[in-house]
């Protein structure tokens, strides 16, 4: 499977080849659709074909859950992604990263956990101890960076370069050992981290971040609400 967003997280439509379909699921030669993981949802859109159109609902791995009429095996398909959501989360996305990088470089914390939403997001942190002045000092400090406008930028590294650069290791290391290369996402001038999702191209296109709340979640597990304020 060629996974055309890594690559390019605004393709919002693309065309390919039917693999292969079962009951209700459609494998294609390619994809735009982001199949759901490190707390990124899946994409939802649809697939227009000769004979109409079907709803992709959900991701199972490489499989497009259809409601609606089926493709034939061999057809060719355009696969439409629905932009309005998918662009939501990439700006929760990017966002998560600039906290991340904000709790890591002032305050030596990692992220423990994180899952995106439309426009909103939770984030664990490794902080023993969180108050509201401490997450509003993070928050403070992640919209500056949001309002300097920086490039966000995707590249990829071999493993043996990866394992030399632990500042690129906000996770567990082992969850990359199956990959020969290391897809990183660098807010150019900040920070930059090991990532498999989709992201904007520039800070600002976050918009502004707005703390929701904060809570505990063990002892060295402090969680992060936010969402982020709706653009005209």
């Amino acid at each position: 499977m060629e996974w055309l967003y890594l690559d390019d997280s605004y393709l919002k439509e693309f065309e390919a080849i039917v693999q292969r379909v079962e009951e209700n699921r459609v494998f294609l030669s390619r994809s735009a659709f982001y199949p759901g993981g490190g707390g990124q949802p899946h994409d939802t859109g649809k697939l227009v074909f000769s004979r109409g159109e079907c709803k992709v609902v959900a991701m199972e791995g490489e499989a497009h859950v259809i409601d609606g009429p089926l493709p034939e095996v061999g057809e060719k398909v355009k696969g439409i992604i629905d932009w309005e959501r998918r662009y939501r989360i990439m700006r929760a996305h990017t966002a998560v990263h600039i906290i991340s990088g904000v709790a890591y470089k002032k305050f030596g914390v990692i992220i423990t956990g994180n899952q995106l939403y439309e426009g909103s997001a939770r984030m664990d942190l490794s902080f023993e101890s969180m108050s509201k002045d401490l997450a509003m000092k993070i928050i403070e400090e992640s919209n500056r960076i949001v309002e300097e406008g920086l490039a966000v930028k995707t590249y990829y590294i071999d493993r043996e370069e990866f394992k030399r650069r632990k500042e690129l290791m906000r996770v567990s290391p082992h969850l990359y050992d199956k990959y020969e290369k290391i897809r990183i996402v660098e807010i150019v001038g900040f920070d930059a981290q090991a990532d498999g999702g989709t992201h904007v191209k520039n800070t600002k296109e976050v918009g502004k971040i707005i703390l929701r709340k904060y809570e505990s979640k063990g002892r060295k597990n402090k969680r992060i609400y936010i969402d982020l304020e709706d653009k005209e």
